[in-house]
């Protein structure tokens, strides 16, 4: 995680967690990943977004995780751990809205604005990984089962829309494909 994004936006610093955090599934008391690299809880931005614009009754939903790279690239994360049958077109869209509504509402300590244009920025430097657990989804191939959730669960009309890209990755192409290569040289 980019640290000079933790230093400007020291709000969202008591909301920095590793991803294995992150991945946490309450339900089922299992974690999708063990990386120890940090990101931002965008679930508690959300949530302190919501509290302090009164939106309690009316939440907006989010992604999981915000990671910031050092060359400024943000990565939407989302886990998934049931079924993907289970997984909701509605929820997941919504998440990607209301994610980026309230990103383009952060500001530094200053009053000015964190990012200035979000559909520009969004459309250049800002990527969407679901991330699903294979265990629970072992009668579809990875790549059937990406090709599904992208098409069916309405995530395809947002690359290059509204995202520059979007990935669909179980828990070990995450690892290989983002933790070791993506973000490997990163804090």
């Amino acid at each position: 995680m980019e640290q000079s994004v933790i230093k400007n936006l020291p709000s969202i610093l008591q909301y920095i967690y590793t991803l294995e955090q992150l991945s946490f599934d309450k339900a089922n008391n299992q974690y999708i990943t063990n990386t120890k690299k940090t990101a931002i809880d965008f679930d508690k931005v959300k949530d302190d977004y919501s509290t302090k614009n009164s939106l309690n009754k009316n939440a907006p939903k989010s992604n999981d995780a915000l990671y910031i790279s050092k060359n400024n690239t943000h990565y939407f994360i989302e886990f998934k751990n049931g079924n993907y049958r289970n997984f909701r077109k509605i929820d997941l869209i919504s998440k990607i809205y209301d994610s980026l509504f309230i990103l383009s509402d952060i500001k530094y300590e200053d009053g000015s604005q964190y990012i200035k244009n979000i559909v520009d920025f969004s459309k250049n430097y800002i990527y969407y990984i679901l991330v699903y657990n294979s265990a629970n989804n072992l009668n579809r191939q990875n790549y059937n089962l990406r090709f599904y959730i992208k098409s069916n669960l309405g995530l395809k009309k947002f690359k290059k829309f509204l995202l520059k890209e979007i990935y669909i990755y179980n828990e070990k192409e995450f690892e290989r494909e983002f933790i070791n290569k993506i973000i490997r040289n990163e804090p």
